[in-house]
């Protein structure tokens, strides 16, 4: 083969890497970057959770995943995984008698925290490290219900992991205003409501 020939191949190979590494949407994604009103020490639920689970805690290690092609196939195989393995038609207060507690279902019952804890060590069984994976807590635009998500850092932009949907999608797209966010040393930001919208 000619060097020209050499040169196209090249050309055709890397837009087309391009063309399946990278998702086609009407946006571009991007990293969940908001106006932070207060950062908080703690979540109460989850710190109750940590000192039980001190491992699934430990957000060290890289803090963001290469977007590559199977990607968001292995997102959505965790959201699959969860919707097998957990039952969450029972409350806390069914479970524990109190409104609020954070779990691992490991009973496979379990609500939207526990579902989303259960996801990231779903995932990081699969080989991703855990300080890529946050739980965030959200409002529903137009329910005005609040809710707990994944949310998993990737070089493509912030994904969603939700246990109402099946779909994985690019924070943005979600259906929420976002209230507060766990960060990997620890603390949790609490972003500003004066920027929320509704449906």
């Amino acid at each position: 083969m000619h060097l020209r020939g050499i040169f196209q191949a090249i050309i055709v190979s890397y837009i087309s890497d391009l063309y399946f590494a990278y998702p086609l949407s009407a946006e571009p994604a991007r990293n969940l970057s908001l106006p932070i009103a207060e950062l908080r020490d703690s979540h109460s639920p989850y710190t109750s959770y940590c000192i039980r689970n001190p491992k699934h805690c430990d957000l060290s290690g890289p803090h963001e995943i290469s977007y590559l092609p199977d990607t968001i196939l292995l997102l959505e195989a965790a959201n699959e995984a969860a919707r097998r393995a957990i039952d969450c038609s029972v409350t806390d207060l069914e479970l524990y008698g109190v409104e609020e507690y954070w779990a691992f279902p490991a009973a496979g019952f379990g609500d939207c925290e526990d579902i989303s804890l259960y996801k990231r060590e779903w995932l990081v069984q699969q080989g991703l490290p855990r300080g890529a994976m946050t739980i965030a807590i959200v409002q529903h635009r137009r329910t005005l219900s609040s809710h707990a998500v994944l949310l998993v850092e990737t070089t493509y932009g912030t994904y969603l992991l939700d246990t109402l949907e099946n779909e994985v999608d690019v924070w943005h797209s979600s259906p929420y205003n976002f209230e507060s966010r766990e960060r990997p040393d620890g603390k949790w930001e609490r972003y500003d409501q004066g920027i929320w919208s509704y449906d």
